[in-house]
């Protein structure tokens, strides 16, 4: 489980959180949604103990970050911009690595040969990685956080930099029903469609606080049907303010005959919106756009 309460954090005058509190179970895909600056990538930080926070408290498993060995060999965090070692070869970093998380010799090059197959870098297995791409570097930086394949995951936009097609892959590996019983993830991501795909429940951030939080599903009910309608039509009549005075679901409505359109509001637009459109035909308005 991962816990985050009433965390804040301050960088000189800016706030990047203000009192986030969070809860992740164990077991589950929780998806983190928020624009540029929201507090996503300081979340992940503070998590992952590169950052500690000014106030509040975290914990994973039950874990306080004065705990922080026992933290980071429980967890792999992907960040932005991951250091890499660039005189090292691909193979000779991943063996580094998997000796700080005491990996033995048949444990490393079993995974080793496992994660530069899943992420397509056989061809690169020695080559320095000062000459890797941004992509390139994204997937070796995916492949150490896996190396001791940790009980939790927490993925700073993890598909960032990959072609699309490897993004799946790594997609469906990272976040598929496989590893959903004995993983519990924290992903930060600005893809709205995977994270309707792949996340058991989502929270939205925006100024370093929790704004909403719950399902998918939850949240399009909640929110993705309310809002002002503009209708367009091609010519205005009378005849459209009386087919519209009892449509159910119709608030405020506007009109204004010298635009040709008219508007309401509505708390949910799939089934508000194909009345009025009915409505508006039946008598005879031509609709040009909704």
């Amino acid at each position: 489980m991962i816990t985050l309460d009433d965390i804040h954090k301050s960088f000189g005058a800016k706030k990047a959180l203000d009192g986030l509190t969070l809860e992740v179970p164990p077991g589950k895909i929780f998806g983190l949604i928020g624009p540029n600056g929201a507090g996503k990538t300081t979340t992940i930080r503070i998590l992952a103990g590169l950052l500690r926070p000014d106030t509040g408290r975290v914990r994973l498993n039950g874990v306080g970050p004065d705990q922080l060995l026992t933290i980071r060999r429980m967890m792999g965090a992907l960040i932005e911009q991951p250091g890499l070692y660039g005189r090292l070869t691909l193979t000779e970093y991943l063996a580094f690595f998997s000796r700080l998380y005491d990996l033995d010799r048949a444990q490393a090059r079993r995974r080793i040969r496992e994660l530069l197959e899943l992420l397509e870098l056989e061809g690169q297995a020695e080559e320095r990685l000062q000459g890797f791409s941004l992509g390139m570097k994204q997937k070796v930086a995916l492949a150490r956080i896996l190396l001791h394949d940790p009980p939790i995951l927490l993925l700073d936009e993890p598909t960032a930099g990959l072609d699309p097609l490897i993004s799946k892959k790594v997609r469906d590996y990272l976040l598929g029903f496989d590893h959903r019983a004995r993983k519990t993830v924290l992903v930060s991501t600005h893809h709205l469609e995977e994270a309707s795909r792949v996340c058991d429940e989502i929270a939205i951030i925006h100024r370093g606080r929790k704004l909403e939080q719950g399902t998918w599903e939850e949240l399009r009910l909640r929110h993705a049907g309310r809002g002002r309608v503009t209708v367009r039509l091609a010519e205005f009549r009378e005849e459209v303010r009386r087919a519209l005075e009892e449509v159910e679901g119709v608030r405020d409505l506007r009109l204004d005959p010298a635009r040709r359109t008219l508007t309401y509001e509505t708390d949910d637009a799939v089934r508000t919106n194909p009345r009025v459109v009915s409505r508006l035909v039946a008598a005879g308005a031509p609709v040009i756009s909704v």
